[in-house]
């Protein structure tokens, strides 16, 4: 369940903390005054799409925390899982931060972990059912995946969509290679003549700086040849060489340098050079003795960079790009021609899937059957409860495998071979008709509503939140629809937006939000009701401003008749 949500800073929300009970938790107020910011914030933590305009104005970061005690050690096992942290115990703090920029942090007791993570927790927690769903009820795939939950099959159609992908894969590879022989044998020639051609170049990591370093020596032996030897002869061999000159400055210097301290600085610095000009003369000399010009090397090492900027002008710019491209045409080639491509291996795992599918959709038509036969009575007893009382309902289901179990699989798609349409018959002596076609909005509202109450039944999600359940219901059904949300309670922890005072009177714990303006600001509020401020807001919700002492009663009337229902049923 949850326990706390602590908000912060959250649009109108300046900092609040909800401590909420294990059965049904409504929050009530006037139209405007921000009570869907509550689902807002939870949404939030549970990995909801946001942009940076939750952040309240003036504020650097809103922050939502929602403090969560786990009491299923599968769903525990679950959460573990997901968030690939084996130190969770049974409490549970979710936290997530958006900042101005838009940047957003998110933490599981106090790890950090990413939105998807998050996200993944978030609906193994709570379900969230939005008013907006009412209109996705009257398309054919919602209505789909709703007899599908009440049937416990989702897994039997996830497994059956993984098959299809793979049927819908082979298919594609299958008409490629059957239509596309020549293309494909192309494809496998050009790839072995690329990764043959860049393998016999067999480059090496800065080899072409090396090679070009080396050919421009070779480009201009003659001319370092000869200034070596000149230098060196100028400095060693010559009969006028430097060094010998050199010497003999030194020689005369050590004659006179002891009567001037002047001069013997100047015989160490002449000292100091001779013996830098001998090792530079020793330098040329071993450069000179090992200079060997080969034409044939220059020769090789034009053709080889020639080769390689051949492979730069088809492969890439630099020798890393072109081994990338090489193991790229590899992986490809791999791809192209690895065992079981060809034409017939794929037919044989096609004639296998297809196989697979047919079993598969028949044994997920059986049971869409089965549930269909189940809810459909279910829906029509919840609809005479919900004002409807002709009301007829029936979860209809076509499929070619009906009449031919062989049936070939080009009319399946990723959830099976079977359309689902929802007929309804509100009024008696009419057909049932689908419900896109005839319902008005507050029949969709009370479909909806015995639909959610019969999923809650086998919803594991240990918490539900119903977002104006109420839209386009009246007064007279709230009663009703309160007397459901309490019997879900039974089982799973609620959390319900309400405008009508009826479902309100059912809560365990209710909470009232307020609009306020402080120094020229507006903030919403969240208040804790109970005894007599519960007793007003149930009355404000019957008649508003203008409530009397008749409205009072009513309102302690409603609470009285709610709890004794919920005890006689309890």
């Amino acid at each position: 369940m949850l326990q706390e949500l602590y908000i912060t800073n959250f649009v109108l929300i300046d900092k609040v903390t909800i401590s909420l009970c294990e059965g049904l938790n409504v929050f009530s107020g006037a139209t405007g005054v921000g009570k869907s910011l509550v689902i807002g914030a939870l949404n939030f933590i549970l990995g909801g799409r946001v942009t940076s305009d939750v952040v309240r104005t003036d504020k650097d970061e809103a922050t939502v925390i929602g403090k969560f005690y786990i009491k299923d050690k599968r769903l525990l096992r679950q959460i573990k899982k997901a968030s690939g942290n084996g130190e969770i115990e049974e409490e549970l703090l979710l936290q997530r931060s958006i900042d101005t920029s838009g940047r957003s942090r998110c933490r599981i007791n106090d790890v950090p972990i990413t939105v998807t993570t998050l996200k993944e927790v978030g609906e193994a927690l709570v379900n969230i059912h939005g008013q907006h769903e009412h209109e996705a009820l009257l398309h054919g795939i919602n209505q789909l995946y709703i007899l599908d939950d009440f049937g416990g099959i989702s897994s039997l159609r996830e497994n059956f969509s993984e098959v299809f992908r793979q049927f819908t894969e082979k298919t594609r590879l299958y008409d490629e290679l059957k239509n596309n022989q020549n293309e494909r044998q192309q494809k496998i020639d050009l790839y072995t003549f690329q990764i043959d051609e860049i393998d016999k170049a067999q480059l090496k990591a800065g080899e072409v700086e090396d090679l070009e370093k080396e050919r421009n020596v070779l480009s201009n032996a003659e001319k370092i040849f000869s200034a070596v030897s000149s230098g060196y002869s100028q400095l060693y061999e010559s009969s006028d060489a430097v060094i010998e000159k050199l010497k003999s400055i030194i020689k005369e210097l050590q004659s006179v340098a002891k009567f001037d301290d002047a001069l013997s600085k100047i015989l160490d610095n002449c000292n100091q050079s001779l013996y830098q000009l001998e090792d530079a003369s020793f330098s040329l000399g071993k450069y000179k003795e090992g200079f060997n010009y080969d034409p044939q090397r220059l020769e090789y090492i034009e053709d080889r960079l020639n080769t390689i900027r051949k492979l730069k002008s088809k492969y890439g710019s630099t020798g890393e790009e072109i081994l990338a491209y090489r193991n790229d045409a590899e992986q490809k080639l791999k791809k192209i021609t690895r065992e079981g491509t060809s034409a017939e291996h794929v037919e044989e795992a096609l004639r296998t899937l297809t196989g697979l599918m047919k079993q598969k959709g028949n044994e997920l038509t059986q049971k869409r059957l089965a549930a269909a036969e189940k809810l459909s009575p279910l829906i029509k007893e919840e609809l005479h409860e919900l004002g409807i009382p002709h009301g007829r309902f029936c979860a209809q289901i076509t499929s070619p495998l009906l009449n031919d179990k062989n049936h070939e699989p080009s009319s399946a798609n990723s959830y099976g071979f079977d359309q689902i349409e929802f007929l309804i018959s509100p009024n008696p002596g009419e057909d049932l008709k689908p419900l896109r076609k005839i319902a008005s909005g507050g029949e969709i509202s009370r479909v909806m509503l015995a639909l959610k109450h019969q999923l809650a039944k086998v919803d594991k999600t240990p918490v539900l939140v119903f977002d104006e359940i109420d839209a386009n219901i009246g007064g007279r059904m709230g009663e009703v629809i309160g007397e459901k949300l309490s019997s879900i309670a039974r089982s799973h922890q609620v959390i319900c937006i309400t405008h009508l005072p009826q479902i309100a009177s059912y809560a365990d714990e209710q909470w009232k939000v307020n609009k306020v303006v402080k120094n020229g600001k507006t903030f919403s509020t969240i208040e804790n009701l109970s005894g007599d401020t519960r007793l007003e807001e149930i009355a404000d919700m019957i008649r508003g401003s203008e409530k009397t002492e008749i409205t009072r009663k009513q309102a302690q009337e409603m609470l009285r008749d709610a709890k004794r229902k919920v005890k006689s049923k309890g």
